[in-house]
């Protein structure tokens, strides 16, 4: 892990590390990774971890609704939402009712089986404790796994965010701006900036009062235009 990080900062190449325990999660940070994909979930985390990931400016990414989107699926009670409805890819989501159609026998293992989540996930407390810390936060969340869809399912995201703790202002913002830091854009994207692009989503509500809102999408502006 040491050495390939090493290798990757002598090419001025970023790291981000998939690590959803704390102790995973600290021995990345300690070897130099920049961003940490996934919140970590086994137990919260403590000052140590809060102090190394704050005083290295790591950014944080959330994936909270991943493991709810396997849950939806393998048990077979997918619920969609409008917007997911609306921009979700047909293909993948007709994929997911495929399990039903394959007999139980023909599947190696069986159908996987995840337990119910606890009423509050460690995920949110640990979030909650990073966020208030100054950590830089980013709304993520894995998609393209099974039913977690690629675009819609920031808007999950957003209500699991709200959920744990986080104010719509600050969830826009990890959405954007820290989001743009993420893919080493941040000189061209994520702020209302002048000589960066011009890249909008306007609302037809305020999504400071319900981050529902952010689904009423009205126009789309890429680089200065509005696209249909």
């Amino acid at each position: 892990m040491s050495a390939a990080i090493q290798e990757s900062k002598a090419r001025n190449v970023r790291v981000a590390a998939h690590a959803t325990e704390l102790e995973t999660a600290k021995a990345m940070v300690r070897a130099g990774a920049d961003i940490l994909v996934h919140s970590v979930e086994d137990r919260l985390v403590d000052t140590e971890f809060i102090d190394l990931v704050k005083n290295r400016d790591i950014l944080y990414m959330t994936t909270l609704f991943v493991e709810d989107g396997y849950r939806q699926v393998f048990n077979q009670q997918v619920m969609l939402t409008d917007i997911e409805r609306k921009l979700g890819d047909p293909e993948v989501i007709a994929t997911w009712s495929d399990l039903a159609k394959i007999p139980p026998n023909e599947i190696p293992g069986g159908i996987p089986r995840l337990p119910s989540p606890p009423r509050r996930p460690i995920a949110y407390d640990n979030l909650m404790l990073l966020e208030s810390a100054g950590v830089r936060i980013v709304g993520a969340t894995d998609a393209g796994n099974i039913g977690t869809l690629h675009g819609p399912a920031l808007h999950r995201e957003f209500e699991l965010m709200v959920g744990a703790g986080m104010r719509p202002m600050d969830i826009i913002v990890s959405a954007t701006k820290n989001a743009a830091a993420v893919m080493g854009k941040q000189a061209d994207l994520g702020t209302l900036e002048r000589g960066k692009f011009a890249d909008l989503v306007i609302l037809d509500a305020d999504p400071l009062a319900d981050i529902k809102n952010t689904r009423k999408i009205s126009k789309v502006m890429k680089g200065g235009e509005f696209i249909p």
